[in-house]
């Protein structure tokens, strides 16, 4: 569907009343981890019975079918008084605004969307807000505690502006519980879901797509899915493939869409291919249709998520894996994966490094048994506590809380919730 040019935004809102206004800066058939999740979210609603309508930045290109999109520009203070009129328009059930920081600003910290969010209050209109993304970590950046703090005190007043809040880490869940104490019952945990459909005739073009990437049936396929991004650490992908190239027949398919990378970024992976000899054994096609990225992941004998903060439920890369029942490769983080368990779903490494990663693969290349069982199992926890049809409700007021550290969880509070948060260590992200 074509999306509606921007001067005719009001007139067209005033004809919706959706249950939902969902509100993104990038939405389909722009790229980008958290408007690909808002595309998929946006179905997900739809299809549990919400009349769902997608206000967005102008973009060009065809929208995705089935979904109503307004465009509207997003750019700051300017835009804000003709937002509020056209959100009024809409008559939305309610708004939810799915924020991650830096898409929203170069800073990380729109002050605008306070306004927004404060003005929607005002007026009666329910609000949900979703967070992405969190403040930068002071330990990490000390450089730049001015922003981190800024940032901070931006994230506490939309969660003090929004009527529900959530958010896709226990960890996270906890911090803003803490910071937000009084508010902790309109505090939720919602994980990532995948953004990638898992296509009904993947599994049948297995052979054939393997055969014209001239993969025989001894090599052993390792994939990795994402934006390459910096600070994403595909370096070590890279260089453990350059180490395992040495014991077995192996490639590395480099699967996503580069088009929000840094160039210079990208020509580094380039060179570190190129510098360790393995052009030959690095497959790296840029963006692909959905259907044929799942019959690639389909395709492969192992995943690998070379984060290093080794955060698996705010990584619709990792539900992506986990979807196609691929045996996962990632670095250990104790505070955000108590609900995999280490040679069960997933195999955890202690740090992203390059050698870490080639054991693991070593490990795993030689034990064909454990891989099939490794992958059964996470696709049986993704279907069971990250798909779509349990991490997004029919409505944000039956959504279920994630319990509190502080008290007992029951069976019926755990029924839709990934995780307990049951009185672990509770670590400041600052």
């Amino acid at each position: 569907m074509r999306a509606e040019p921007a001067d005719r935004v009001e007139a067209s809102a005033a004809r919706h009343g959706a249950d939902v206004l969902l509100i993104t800066p990038r939405f389909p058939p722009e790229c980008c981890g958290v408007g690909d999740y808002a595309g998929r979210l946006a179905e997900a609603l739809h299809r549990a019975g919400e009349s769902v309508l997608v206000l967005t930045q102008p973009s060009p290109g065809t929208r995705p079918p089935g979904i109503p999109v307004l465009e509207h520009p997003l750019r700051g203070w300017r835009d804000l008084a003709s937002l509020l009129r056209t959100i009024a328009g809409a008559r939305p059930g309610r708004v939810q605004l799915e924020y991650s920081s830096y898409g929203w600003s170069r800073w990380g910290c729109a002050v605008w969307v306070n306004a927004l969010l404060a003005a929607l209050r005002w007026r009666g209109i329910p609000v949900t807000l979703a967070l992405h993304e969190f403040p930068l970590r002071i330990r990490q950046h000390p450089l730049q505690t001015g922003i981190a703090l800024l940032q901070r005190l931006h994230f506490s007043l939309l969660a003090l502006a929004a009527d529900d809040l959530c958010t896709n880490t226990p960890e996270r869940v906890r911090v803003l519980r803490r910071w937000l104490p009084w508010r902790r019952e309109k505090i939720h945990y919602r994980p990532n879901s995948s953004t990638i459909p898992v296509d009904a005739d993947g599994e049948g073009r297995r052979e054939i797509l393997r055969a014209r990437r001239a993969a025989s049936p001894e090599t052993f396929v390792v994939a990795t899915f994402g934006s390459f991004a910096a600070g994403k650490n595909y370096d070590a992908a890279i260089e453990a493939v350059g180490i395992m190239r040495k014991q077995l027949s192996i490639q590395l398919w480099l699967l996503g869409n580069t088009e929000a990378a840094q160039p210079a970024h990208l020509q580094r992976l380039r060179d570190a291919i190129t510098s360790r000899g393995l052009e030959s054994c690095v497959f790296w096609p840029g963006p692909l249709p959905p259907a044929d990225l799942s019959a690639h992941l389909s395709a492969a004998d192992l995943f690998l998520l070379p984060q290093a903060d080794g955060h698996l439920t705010r990584s619709s890369t990792f539900m992506a894996a986990a979807a196609h029942g691929l045996p996962v490769v990632a670095v250990r983080n104790s505070a955000n994966q108590l609900e995999f368990e280490h040679g069960r779903q997933v195999w955890l490494v202690p740090q992203s490094t390059g050698p870490e990663f080639a054991a693991a693969i070593a490990e795993l290349a030689a034990h064909a048994g454990k891989r099939s069982r490794m992958g059964d199992a996470l696709r049986n926890l993704y279907r069971e506590k990250f798909d779509w049809n349990v991490t997004v409700p029919c409505d944000s007021r039956r959504r279920s809380p994630a319990p509190a550290a502080d008290r007992p969880v029951s069976e019926a509070q755990t029924k839709h919730l990934p995780i307990k948060l049951d009185g672990r260590p509770e670590t400041d992200p600052q």
